[in-house]
């Protein structure tokens, strides 16, 4: 009700080109982490979550890699602000003891990244070349931000924004963290080098004449609807 007399009030003074935007206001989750070493008081803290998510094989989001970031809980947690970690590791200084719970927000922050991608590319399928930018213009790196906050008494992963190369420099800058300290490598460069690949051979082939011998029948199709999106000019003959 304060908000929407608030609202209303602005309202009434704006001029007819002015507006008033409203955005919802998202409390980090507050988890009984350990006790301080230090009696100083300890501040409200907020925990971000930095997804990296790419466009695999067949047009499928995959998401690449994850790197968390601590902030002060009344101000927003930016890229570049603090060292970025692993997940399970800033759930467990969360106080996120349970194994199974860490797994389960896990797996809820990979299905909820790759949907995220999986809606901005089915937005760009609908779009004509001339909207996406060009023949070959389309996302194949994407960066999904999450808050960890609290919805009725349970954790919750709440989508921020949506970006590629700060989430991009975040995730490559975690990879080689863990490089440095002896961790095993992740996927992160195989998987970015598939997507670069992938719209290398992509640029080769791009305006190439290709005979076809037999394409088949309807369970064929497939390969004008490629032919189509590669931007080749096909020719065909029967057998």
């Amino acid at each position: 009700a304060a908000v929407a007399q608030a609202v209303g009030a602005w309202l009434r003074g704006l001029t007819e080109e002015d507006s008033v935007l409203l955005e919802a206001m998202v409390p980090t989750a507050h988890l009984p982490v350990r006790p301080p070493r230090s009696p100083a008081p300890r501040l409200p803290m907020a925990l971000r979550i930095c997804t990296l998510v790419c466009r695999s094989w067949g047009d499928r989001p995959q998401l690449c890699q994850v790197a968390c970031a601590v902030g002060r809980a009344e101000s927003p947690v930016r890229h570049g602000a603090a060292l970025p970690q692993g997940l399970d590791s800033s759930l467990q200084q969360w106080g996120v003891a349970a194994p199974s719970q860490r797994q389960a927000l896990a797996t809820q922050l990979r299905e909820a990244s790759e949907a995220a991608m999986a809606a901005l590319l089915a937005t760009e399928a609908e779009l004509s070349p001339q909207q996406r930018g060009g023949t070959r213009a389309h996302t194949d790196i994407l960066g999904v931000d999450f808050l960890l906050a609290c919805v009725d008494d349970a954790l919750e992963l709440v989508a921020l924004a949506t970006n590629s190369q700060r989430c991009l420099e975040t995730c490559v800058l975690a990879e080689a963290m863990g490089r440095a300290v002896g961790e095993p490598p992740g996927d992160l460069p195989r998987l970015l080098a598939e997507a670069m690949l992938h719209r290398a051979q992509c640029h080769l082939v791009e305006g190439k004449d290709i005979l076809l011998i037999g394409a088949g029948g309807v369970s064929k199709s497939f390969v004008w609807e490629a032919a189509r999106d590669y931007g080749l000019k096909v020719r065909s003959s029967g057998c």
